[in-house]
């Protein structure tokens, strides 16, 4: 398997694409005047304890507070565990000042969520001070290297009782720079401590880089033959800090004015990433959509007829839609719990078998992933780690129009809710008309309907309402006026009622 990293440096974003005989396997983007804080390391003040939910708050100097957690921690806090190094209680003060890191990036309700353990990831090694515990990354599975890695780490960590996790590279790295990168964290970290002290209040003490520098440092593998970038100055920063970090580093081909996204296809591939509806090469679709909880993903058979053979169809369709799912999981970086609606399957065996797949290929996935056995009504619950935003949030916007509701109300309820004010400006008997100002496309449907018909009967006899079309209102609102005049002024494209 030959890859390749893309790299698209523009002014105002970069991105960073990893390609796979020829297919999109990752995509990350970030705009270039983004304040990114997950990763980074801060000297924070707490400012309210929470005993009962042994959390604080702490001001690392961001508009909103971090919220600091007993266990919270950067890396698998479930090997963690195993081992007892995950604390369970909070022993802060309010006032104290703490050696933090950010784990969570805010969002518009909730401020960033800290960690009081750093866990600093390396080109081989996850470096943590302050937990004793030694570990290897779960993508390495042969026992005789996971043995290897643990004696070797266990052997050369400087502080006794420092925490190590070899990453997926170290299976392949050279011991000497396994060993070098030990030492450079040992260093950084006596750093780190000095400007902690040194610092007279609430600060930023070190920053985990930009996107370019964190994606290539942890996308990069062995398959990787080749790192083409848009700009000839960041080929050759990024070359320079190959040199320096790795062993064997890749070989970086700068192409200046070229839109490589383009030539390789993954502009195409980053407009479906926007949809909620995925075509399958067999004719089959799944639909992912987002929660404020989770994200359910609901698997159809679409244009897929298949043979005779339901069981065999269906059976077909749920082990494309898995190998998909795994995919889009990572390209459009999904976190946090996906319930995933399978088509019903009536062998238990076939079952079987799609979990199975779904586990193996989120499994190449460098985020830790989770999945449960299918449930009797054929749902599949997994997890997700969360890192960083999802693709759609960092290139979607909420829309004005229907403020990120993504529909707009049937024309019966707009018309229902309008004659109800009607009812009440009619109650003034000095007002003879109103004027009710919509969207176009609602105007095209009221004036052609009978919404209004019986309305204007009885007690509304004589009252006029005219209907005006206006760009400037949105399809889920109106405006409305009442009118006392016997002379109205109103364009041509009024329509009156009746």
């Amino acid at each position: 398997m030959k890859s390749k990293i893309l790299v698209d440096y523009e002014s105002y974003m970069c991105s960073v694409a990893l390609i796979e005989d020829g297919v999109l396997k990752e995509f990350y983007v970030e705009d270039r005047e983004m304040n990114r804080v997950t990763g980074n390391i801060y000297k924070g003040k707490v400012v309210n304890v929470l005993p009962g939910l042994q959390s604080a708050f702490v001001d690392i100097g961001l508009k909103k507070n971090g919220f600091l957690a007993a266990a919270d921690m950067l890396e698998d806090r479930t090997a963690l565990a195993h081992s007892g190094a995950v604390p369970t209680q909070l022993d802060v003060k309010e006032g104290e000042y703490l050696l933090v890191q950010a784990v969570k990036e805010p969002t518009d309700t909730k401020g960033p969520r800290l960690s009081a353990h750093l866990s600093i990831p390396g080109r081989y090694v996850v470096y943590m001070p302050t937990i004793d515990f030694i570990g290897v990354s779960n993508k390495i599975t042969d026992e005789e290297t996971r043995e290897r890695l643990v004696k070797l780490l266990s052997k050369n960590r400087i502080e006794p009782h420092s925490g190590l996790i070899a990453r997926t590279a170290a299976k392949d790295a050279r011991r000497a720079d396994i060993i070098a990168e030990i030492k450079y964290f040992s260093n950084m970290y006596i750093s780190l401590l000095d400007k902690y002290r040194s610092a007279s209040g609430v600060e930023l003490l070190a920053s985990d880089g930009n996107l370019l520098f964190r994606t290539v440092r942890d996308i990069l593998n062995s398959t990787v033959d080749e790192i083409v970038c848009n700009s000839a100055k960041v080929s050759e920063t990024l070359a320079d800090y190959l040199n320096e970090n790795l062993a064997q580093p890749v070989k970086v081909t700068p192409v200046e004015d070229y839109d490589i996204l383009k030539k390789y296809g993954v502009l195409g591939e980053v407009e479906k990433l926007l949809k909620n509806k995925v075509e399958l090469n067999n004719g089959g679709t799944i639909i992912i959509d987002r929660t404020e909880a989770l994200t359910v993903i609901d698997v159809n058979t679409a244009k897929f007829t298949g043979d005779t053979d339901r069981e065999e169809t269906v059976f077909s369709i749920n082990c494309e839609a898995a190998r998909e799912i795994a995919r889009q999981l990572r390209l459009r970086n999904i976190g946090g719990m996906v319930v995933i609606d399978f088509i019903d399957m009536q062998n238990p065996l076939h079952n079987d078998a799609v979990v199975k797949l779904l586990v193996d290929e989120t499994a190449k996935d460098r985020t830790r992933t989770r999945v449960l056995p299918m449930t009797e009504l054929g749902l599949v619950q997994m997890t997700r780690k969360k890192t960083g935003s999802e693709i759609q949030s960092l290139l979607l916007q909420s829309c004005e129009q229907c403020r990120g509701k993504g529909r707009t109300q049937a024309p019966s309820f707009m018309a229902r809710k309008i004659k109800a004010q009607l009812q009440e400006i009619f109650s003034d008997p000095t007002v003879t008309a109103s004027v009710v100002t919509v969207n176009p496309s609602v105007f095209k449907k009221l004036a052609r309907g009978d919404w209004f018909e019986s309305f204007m009967t009885g007690k509304n006899a004589g009252k006029l309402v005219y209907l005006v079309s206006s760009p400037d209102v949105s399809p889920n609102s109106y405006r409305i006026g009442a009118q006392s005049n016997a002379i109205l002024s109103l364009p041509d494209s009024a329509f009156l009622l009746t």
